[in-house]
């Protein structure tokens, strides 16, 4: 199996731990000094990675993600994915509104060795205001 191939497979096997729950493998899967450059802000270490999910999950229980596309070259994967949840816990100051959201996002992983070293996210956190009646979608969008 070449490089790349060992990459992609690692990454997926994340992603299936992260919609699994299973800290286990999510955490031997992390570099212990992994860096995530999140949508809002950047986590630094597997254990504030695992203690985001934890908190991410109170605010959407149901959370879950699909793999949309996978790209790899050399030390990098990039993935595409959809997500969806139900917002029953308080998110960035915003009470739960019960309403279940699906948004977009792209990730793109560097792998270092057996790990993943670190993290970009990108997510149409918009979107996801805009599902959760935060904020109006823009009047030309709307029907």
């Amino acid at each position: 199996m070449s490089t790349t191939e060992t990459n992609t497979e690692l990454v997926r096997r994340y992603l299936n731990a992260f919609n699994e729950r299973d800290e286990d493998t999510l955490s031997e899967l992390l570099a212990e000094d992994v860096v995530e450059h999140g949508a809002q802000e950047e986590l630094h270490g597997h254990e504030e990675i695992l203690a985001y999910l934890d908190a991410h999950f109170e605010t959407f229980p149901d959370y879950s993600g699909t793999t949309d596309a996978v790209i790899a070259e050399d030390d990098t994967v990039a993935v595409r994915y959809t997500v969806s949840g139900t917002h029953t816990g308080e998110y960035r100051d915003v009470e739960p509104t019960g309403h279940t959201a699906e948004w977009t996002g792209m990730a793109t992983y560097r792998i270092d060795g057996d790990e993943i070293a670190e993290i970009w996210l990108e997510e149409d956190r918009l979107g996801l205001l805009e599902q959760l009646e935060v904020v109006d979608p823009p009047a030309h969008l709307r029907i």
